[in-house]
């Protein structure tokens, strides 16, 4: 008997051999160049804020060329905050090695950071599973500081990496909280006295299906559950982050790399995040897109997929979201957004979910996404039955 996770594997390659086989049309390109269109119901919205999923900066002889087709766009905000997946502290030697756990992996060499600085990259977050070893934290943390990048999610201490970044815009207060299930089990988390990210343990137990006594050879049920303690302390700091914003956002790096099925704690945490007073919930870590759900009235992003992603190895995974909020009055009115691709240069674009690529991975997100209320406006995607 074949895996759910074995046939969801299959489908996701795939869905990225079918996307790297076709190239947008020049219309596309022509459509980013003057920034998106978003005929939307709430265009008198007070604060517009840009989200997106994992990136990495490598290698470029022009970094600030990296967001070249997402400016237009991303200027049409007040706030851009997305997942930075590699440390800007360069490429590894012998003080600072490569990470021996992931074969091949390269960090990003200090000057690369300017591509987000172009791009109008507000904040960060930095828990991830290859913001490793702490050595490539912290100088990435001092890179991020020289060119006035907030970030969350990492730092000196456990204290300090679960310290959110707060922004006032336009009268609101907006906060940004980063925590990663995916991380190395030394020498990674932060502690009370020693650097690292904001962890948070899961716990992962393998039960017999019920069916084994006549069916042998049957893979087993997973099931992962948060840590109690893990799970007490994101709540309280979002609890306290709430007290001091208008409008909270909560991140996390996890799931399962290259799988549209999602793991029973992503659902956990994400739901038990907004129960504790986030607005919002961005997931990213598979690398591919996975459902959107609603939950008490809240959106749930279980994985926005990639943005802008250099690292040679990932090649076979192109898609991705740029989520757009908008808030007014110091209220999270209404959540809409594009689907994104990679091209075959590399190139990140943003795609008319009406027509080609776009309707692909729009008809793509419906499908995973089941019973939850997503809605064609003009060029864009709009989340109805929100709070």
């Amino acid at each position: 008997m074949i895996s759910k996770g074995f046939i969801s594997l299959v489908v996701c390659l795939l869905h990225a051999t079918l996307l790297n086989g076709q190239t947008p049309d020049k219309e596309v390109y022509r459509q980013n160049e003057v920034g998106w269109d978003w005929k939307t119901q709430a265009q008198e919205a007070d604060l517009v804020i840009f989200l997106m999923g994992d990136t990495n900066i490598q290698d470029r002889e022009n970094p600030v060329e990296a967001f070249t087709y997402l400016l237009p766009t991303l200027k049409q905000g007040d706030l851009r905050f997305l997942n930075l997946e590699g440390p800007f502290s360069g490429k590894g030697d012998t003080i600072n090695p490569i990470i021996p756990h992931k074969k091949l992996w390269t960090h990003s060499d200090v000057e690369q950071v300017s591509a987000l600085v172009d791009a109008g990259i507000d904040g960060v977050g930095v828990a991830n599973n290859v913001t490793y070893p702490a050595f490539s934290l912290l100088r990435s943390l001092e890179v991020l500081d020289s060119v006035g990048i907030g970030y969350t999610g990492g730092g000196i201490n456990q204290e300090e990496a679960h310290r959110p970044i707060i922004f006032d815009k336009k009268g609101t207060k907006v906060g940004f909280i980063q925590y990663s299930t995916l991380y190395w089990p030394y020498g990674h988390a932060a502690t009370e006295e020693e650097p690292g990210i904001a962890a948070l343990k899961v716990h992962t137990y393998y039960q017999p299906p019920k069916q084994v006594l006549d069916k042998p050879g049957q893979p087993p049920i997973i099931v992962t559950i948060p840590d109690e303690m893990a799970l007490k302390r994101m709540e309280e700091d979002i609890r306290a982050l709430k007290e001091k914003v208008d409008v909270a956002i909560i991140s996390f790096h996890w799931g399962v790399s290259n799988s549209e099925e999602v793991a029973q704690y992503q659902r956990t945490l994400g739901r038990a995040a907004i129960d504790a007073g986030a607005d919002l919930v961005m997931g990213h870590g598979p690398h591919v897109l996975q459902p959107i759900e609603i939950w008490k009235g809240k959106p749930l992003f279980l994985s926005v997929g990639n943005a802008v992603f250099d690292w040679w190895k990932l090649t076979y995974s192109r898609e991705g979201l740029l989520v757009r909020v908008l808030v007014k009055n110091k209220k999270v009115e209404g959540v809409e957004f594009v689907p994104l691709i990679r091209d075959q240069d590399n190139w990140a674009v943003l795609l008319d979910p009406n027509e080609g690529l776009g309707a692909e991975l729009f008809e793509k997100v419906k499908e995973i996404s089941e019973d939850t209320p997503l809605r064609l406006i003009g060029k864009t995607i709009n989340i109805d039955g929100l709070e």
